[in-house]
């Protein structure tokens, strides 16, 4: 194939094979653009409020609080039904996203009465924040494996040798054949939407007559647009057509059970008390599960994503613009489109890169040397404190944009390729655990630094910092990290089943 063909193809087989993936794509393009609408007003909004790092950390870290409150319950949340049959926790999972993406719909109208009694503040907007901060740490590993749930095709995994791989109850290792290609079509076009929403936000503003409440009412509007879309087209186990009003709000079991696989135990009915132990057993589960000797190559490639997140927690460029370098509105507006265009491209390049490449594990290196030199870069150019390095900043940070989003999307597959359907979730969940607690002490540790040497001054430290932790993680990890990859065996066959 050309390089055309080579980046089209990943994607034109996927939506021949998984009808599933082409509704929850456009159900969440639906939901995005929602988001979009009110993109342009939101960053409007945090960019005015956040005049200095210390204020950015007044609403940060009480956000961050509530992030790690939701983490705390979002793997065992996830992975809540594993006792019964995989269908049956596929089907608990469908019902989750449903109710969450309602339950933040409901927390939208909570803000659309804070914006129609005064201009937004810093305390006005901070309960929104911290409800919608729980909302989306608390769900969205459910998100993250449901969406893993929906794929049919399937193939055993293999080591180096061709010798299959076991996953955590013994069974034969399996992987969905197009997961990567699902992860980057739904980043995608969240970046598509977002990019959207940027250029037209100054037109978007102008029909609400500068306000603020319409485009936050749109945004809810959407969000049940998307829950609907889900509710009827997206059923892990059933057609649209035999989707019941009923399943939003109890189990209806189905032919597959018997044969869908789950942990083999009876499943008891648990007690208030029973629930709590079962949370706190399943996020030790999940802890060893990733702690375990054979899994220390995919713990690099989590650390080495867990760095880009606490390098990412400690600046903000749009506050760079504004604040620092004395950027108009419209300047941190076209800098935020300039870099959606280039996240898209990033993201929906990632599966033609691994193909080519064969190994997850040297694309990550290699793509978090060069952000981290990226990042150091914009740090010098925001030295100039000048409207005139506007431009070279934004065009340098695209390339950090850019180059985050693509690792996110690589270790959003290894950690949902790596289990049964039962752990993915706990999975996700330690993992958002952990880059919490850090970027918590991240928040607190820029302010005091950006404060003591500037902005400009942390962000070039910050870089070569990120360097130089992701050369200790390919010492540490030697070969294993940079030949990591998911391997599939010849045939691709799953054994004891066809592969649909």
């Amino acid at each position: 194939m050309g390089p055309i063909g080579t980046f089209v193809g990943p994607y034109v087989a996927a939506f021949r094979a998984e009808p599933k993936l082409r509704a929850f794509a456009f159900a969440n393009f639906v939901d995005d653009l929602g988001v979009a609408v009110a993109a342009w007003a939101a960053m409007l909004i945090m960019t005015n409020l956040f005049t200095s790092q210390r204020e950015r950390a007044s609403l940060m870290l009480p956000s961050l609080g509530c992030f790690l409150l939701g983490t705390i319950v979002s793997g065992p949340l996830a992975d809540w039904a594993a006792r019964f049959s995989w269908a049956r926790l596929a089907r608990f999972r469908f019902r989750l996203v449903v109710w969450a993406r309602l339950v933040e719909g409901a927390a939208l109208l909570f803000l659309l009465v804070r914006l129609t009694s005064g201009a937004p503040t810093v305390r006005g907007i901070l309960p929104f924040v911290m409800l919608s901060a729980f909302t989306k740490t608390a769900f969205r590993p459910t998100r993250i494996v449901f969406s893993v749930d929906l794929l049919r095709e399937q193939s055993v995994q293999t080591d180096e040798t061709g010798a299959p791989l076991k996953d955590e109850r013994g069974e034969p290792l399996l992987q969905k054949t197009h997961l990567l290609t699902m992860t980057s079509v739904i980043g995608g076009l969240q970046a598509l939407a977002t990019f959207g929403g940027l250029l037209l936000g100054g037109r978007i503003l102008a029909l609400a007559a500068g306000r603020y409440a319409p485009l936050i009412a749109v945004q809810a509007v959407m969000h049940l647009a998307f829950a609907g879309l889900l509710f009827f087209f997206c059923h892990p186990t059933r057609a649209a057509r035999d989707v019941r009003l009923r399943e939003l709000f109890v189990d209806v079991p189905g032919e597959d059970d018997a044969a869908a696989g789950g942990n083999g135990a009876p499943a008891a009915r648990l007690t208030p008390l029973g629930a709590v132990a079962h949370f706190g057993r399943s996020l030790g589960q999940g802890l060893r599960f990733l702690f375990g000797k054979e899994r220390r190559p995919l713990l690099a490639l989590l650390a080495g994503t867990a760095v880009v997140e606490f390098v990412t927690e400690s600046y903000d460029g749009k506050m760079l613009i504004k604040h620092v370098l004395h950027g108009t509105d419209d300047a941190v507006r076209h800098a935020e489109i300039a870099w959606s265009i280039v996240g898209v491209l990033g993201v929906l390049a990632v599966p033609a890169l691994a193909r080519k490449a064969g190994s997850l594990g040297k694309i990550f290196v290699v793509t978090m040397l060069v952000d981290g030199l990226v990042i150091a870069a914009a740090g010098r150019v925001a030295a100039a404190a000048a409207p005139s390095a506007v431009l070279p900043f934004t065009a340098i940070l695209a390339l950090d944009h850019s180059l985050t989003l693509a690792s996110g999307s690589l270790a959003e597959l290894a950690q949902n390729s790596a289990s049964s359907p039962g752990m993915r979730g706990r999975i996700a969940g330690v993992y958002a655990f952990f880059v919490i607690i850090g970027d918590i002490v991240v928040e607190g540790v820029a302010t005091e630094v950006s404060e003591a040497i500037g902005l400009p001054a942390m962000l070039t430290r910050v870089g070569l910092f990120q360097v130089g932790l992701v050369l200790v993680l390919v010492l540490v990890g030697g070969r294993r990290l940079v030949r990591f990859g998911l391997r599939e065996a010849d045939d691709g066959a799953v054994p004891g089943e066809a592969r649909t």
